[in-house]
């Protein structure tokens, strides 16, 4: 296949955005590799998943409205990332297009450094790409997952898909019910004061979101507020990150806590 000097990856979106180029290229630098991570803004995936091809691309990230599009136009797809219904990563060995998603590794990865979720009760709010890689995350432990969403359609159409209980709207969910809530939507992205579970946490539980910006989101302030257990999604972030530069090294660890530090100093400078 070709190369490139240095071994170039990357991330195809609507719109470059800079906190994935930070997180990998401060990985590369660390590990000493000739790798380079690039931005794409793109308007055409599938032109996209062939330019891969054409130059040799090692590995893309692939963000939304692309995850699904990317799909048709790959050699393989990983079984989870089938099944989830979205690619987040593409792995280019040999010439040879493996779609993967992370993002069900990353948040599986970021809860369990608190908590074990097997047997355990689990709300998930939302019904997107999101929500349906958290769901399958949790259900590989052997969890009791439970969905939320404000259009019964798509929250019903998940619930079915998977295998699992749609519990109603957010105004359905009980604290008492549940040991474990993740919010799966982006209420909250970039909305420091929203909180898509206002008045509706108790201190037993684990609360994690997969916004990450800001760093601390509402949701997470008011659950510490409370005493509950936090995971943020700046955790799913980089554990995600770090699966797609294992799969793009070959066999290289990557090393989390620089790629941790590099993410919320990208993070603090796109809030100012």
């Amino acid at each position: 296949m070709p190369r490139s000097i240095p071994t170039l990856c990357g991330s195809i979106m609507a719109e470059p955005f800079s906190l994935g180029e930070k997180i990998h290229n401060a990985a590369y630098d660390h590990l000493g590799l000739e790798y380079r991570f690039v931005c794409f803004g793109v308007e055409d995936p599938a032109a996209a998943v062939q330019a891969i091809r054409t130059l040799g691309v090692r590995g893309m990230n692939v963000s939304m409205p692309y995850k699904t599009a990317v799909m048709e136009h790959l050699d393989e797809i990983d079984e989870a990332a089938q099944v989830i219904g979205a690619v987040n990563t593409i792995n280019n060995v040999d010439g040879v297009l493996t779609g993967y998603n992370t993002d069900y590794l990353g948040s599986l990865a970021a809860l369990r450094e608190v908590i074990d979720p097997t047997d355990r009760r689990v709300a998930v709010i939302g019904a997107g790409g999101a929500a349906r890689a958290v769901v399958y995350g949790c259900l590989q432990t052997g969890a009791h997952v439970t969905v939320f969403n404000r259009s019964a359609a798509r929250g019903r159409d998940l619930a079915q898909s998977l295998g699992i209980q749609y519990g109603g709207g957010i105004e359905d969910f009980l604290a008492s019910e549940f040991d474990i809530v993740i919010n799966a939507t982006s209420v909250g992205f970039r909305q420091p004061t929203v909180n898509p579970l206002e008045g509706r946490l108790a201190s037993h539980l684990v609360v994690m979101d997969v916004a990450f910006i800001p760093a601390q989101t509402a949701l997470i302030g008011q659950a510490r507020q409370l005493g509950c257990v936090t995971v943020s999604g700046t955790r799913m972030l980089v554990h995600q990150a770090r699966k797609q530069i294992e799969l793009y090294t070959g066999h290289y660890e990557a090393p989390l806590e620089v790629m941790e530090h590099a993410m919320l100093q990208e993070i603090e400078r796109l809030q100012l």
